[in-house]
């Protein structure tokens, strides 16, 4: 049951982000996108491979669940926040859609422990919450580097 719930937020997520009015460029999509992935993967590995703080599942379907949830759901759901952000043109409206997404990504983490995707062992959600925080940082600052580089390269 795992895997259903978490292939449909998968889709929901992507069509959420393919019908969202998007003030980000392609590449710089594609930049916070990559860099998002290889933040979380690298992340992941450490705590659950190296510091065995986190459990997961051998079953094959709830061990895709949790790919889904870490390749795409989070990533994305990062960049859609990046998106919103950009429309934001207070700083409550920023703070609201960074700890909206801090949330729903929580809530993500909590359906992945409902249907024993993972299981942790000594860890907490607070830490997940720091994580996400500062995974949303990541995302905005790599953005933000990424436009003032491109502003300063000259096309001939």
């Amino acid at each position: 049951m795992g895997f259903v719930v978490f292939f449909l937020l998968a889709w929901l997520v992507v069509s959420l982000f393919a019908v969202l009015k998007k003030k980000l460029t392609f590449a710089e999509n594609t930049l916070v996108f990559l860099v998002i992935l290889i933040v979380s993967i690298n992340f992941s590995w450490i705590v659950i491979e190296e510091l065995n703080l986190i459990k997961l599942s051998h079953e094959s379907l709830k061990y895709t669940a949790y790919l889904l949830n870490r390749s795409i759901i989070i990533p994305i759901l990062i960049l859609i926040g990046v998106n919103l952000l950009q429309w934001s043109k207070t700083m409550m409206k920023k703070i609201t859609v960074i700890l909206s997404s801090v949330i729903l990504m929580i809530g993500v983490v909590m359906l992945s422990n409902f249907y024993d995707i993972i299981e942790y062992q000594h860890w907490h959600y607070w830490y997940d919450g720091i994580y996400f925080f500062i995974l949303n940082c990541i995302a905005i600052l790599s953005y933000k580097l990424f436009v003032r580089v491109s502003r300063n390269v000259v096309s001939y």
